[in-house]
């Protein structure tokens, strides 16, 4: 795919950006190679429709209709044609209490023009939120429903959260509905439930405070939203039906305050979902988003193991391949389950041979391995590679 290019008057290109949707099988290294051709290569369409005047942006799972002040007005499943926001005026913006005031963010969006057929589009939001500018910037792709989000403040000493004259104030660090944060509105009933990844599990909660590591989640029987985050470990499920993201607290602070000065940036990203989705995708999804796959450009090689190494035999959709890293010669794999099943695992590496030995968190041998690797419900294994 063509992003963007300099072209002669010919229309034959003199230099420009592509992409390319790469096929990476799980746990594998894969090369590419990019190649000049004689003839010019076809145009493909981009799969995302935009209509600037109306500030929409559809693909085949979203419609997002943007808000001229800023933020979002609606957010809309393509399937069935339901919002999966709730109806109000705004359904997405950002929010805090500065310097004493309850404020909302206000901005306009500038809809970035692409000159080929790029399968993703940009959007920039710039705006106030208080006297705190703010550069808020969303990526939608045409082949998922996720929406990736980051947004940069240009702070000031400006005091965030709820105001306390306590210097070791161990209160309003806590208070995370009074925060700078992201609120979303979600069009869920009163039967939601939240769900959080927590540590090699993923569990529901009726807490108001969504703690997880790379993921959080409100769903009811129809619809569900979760935000994946790289930094921001939690959300909160607000009062007024909001399901929010703190991002920045600027305010005295029990073990240690820290005043923000300067251009301070958040990344996460919107995934809107089913609610009888299997959270296997979603936690699969959360994890790409928080370690993206490396790309490293090098010179051509001897091609001797060819264009692909699977480090690993295909591993079962219920376990997750949390840790591979070497230690003292030997290389140790952590494995875990997490949907509270049963499973057989027939592992082997790239290089046969290769004996496992089970070992506890430690190091400590624990005992022999076999070729099937057996996996009670919500199991922990991890097997040094001898």
């Amino acid at each position: 795919r063509i992003v963007n290019a300099h072209r002669f008057s010919d229309e034959s290109i003199l230099e420009g950006r592509i992409a390319f949707k790469a096929e990476l099988p799980p746990l594998s290294i894969t090369s590419f190679s990019v190649i000049p051709v004689e003839e010019n290569p076809e145009i493909i369409p981009s799969e995302i429709s935009v209509d600037k005047e109306s500030l929409r942006i559809i693909n085949h799972y979203i419609d997002l209709k943007l808000s001229p002040d800023g933020g979002f007005e609606s957010l809309r499943n393509v399937a069935n044609g339901k919002l999966i926001t709730a109806e109000v005026e705004r359904s997405a913006y950002f929010a805090g209490t500065i310097e004493g005031i309850q404020c909302e963010s206000a901005g306009r969006w500038i809809i970035h023009e692409y000159g080929e057929s790029a399968p993703w589009v940009k959007a920039s939001e710039y705006g106030f939120i208080a006297d705190i500018p703010y550069q808020f910037d969303i990526t939608v792709y045409e082949d998922s429903p996720q929406i990736d989000c980051k947004v940069e403040f240009f702070l000031n000493d400006q005091k965030i959260g709820l105001l306390s004259d306590n210097k070791r104030d161990s209160h309003s660090p806590f208070v995370h509905e009074e925060k700078l944060r992201f609120k979303f509105f979600p069009g869920v009933d009163e039967s939601f439930t939240g769900i959080r990844d927590l540590p090699f599990a993923i569990a529901h909660t009726s807490d108001s405070c969504v703690e997880g590591n790379y993921w959080t989640a409100l769903s009811d029987c129809e619809n569900g939203i979760a935000f994946f985050n790289r930094g921001t470990m939690g959300s909160i499920h607000e009062k007024d039906g909001s399901f929010s993201i703190p991002l920045a607290y600027s305010m005295y602070y029990i073990w240690g305050t820290r005043m923000l000065y300067g251009n301070y940036s958040y990344e996460f990203a919107i995934y809107p979902f089913s609610g009888s989705q299997d959270t296997t995708d979603i936690h699969k999804s959360a994890l790409e988003y928080n370690f993206p796959v490396p790309v490293v450009v090098s010179e051509p090689g001897n091609g001797k193991l060819g264009n692909r190494v699977d480090l690993l035999s295909p591993v079962p959709d219920n376990i997750i391949l949390s840790a591979m890293h070497p230690s003292a010669g030997n290389v140790y794999l952590r494995f875990y389950e997490y949907e509270g099943k049963t499973c057989d695992y027939s592992l082997s590496l790239f290089k046969d041979g290769k004996p496992f030995t089970e070992v506890d968190f430690l190091g400590n041998k624990l005992g022999q391995a076999g070729e099937t690797i057996h996996f009670k419900p919500w199991e922990i294994k991890t097997l040094k590679v001898d």
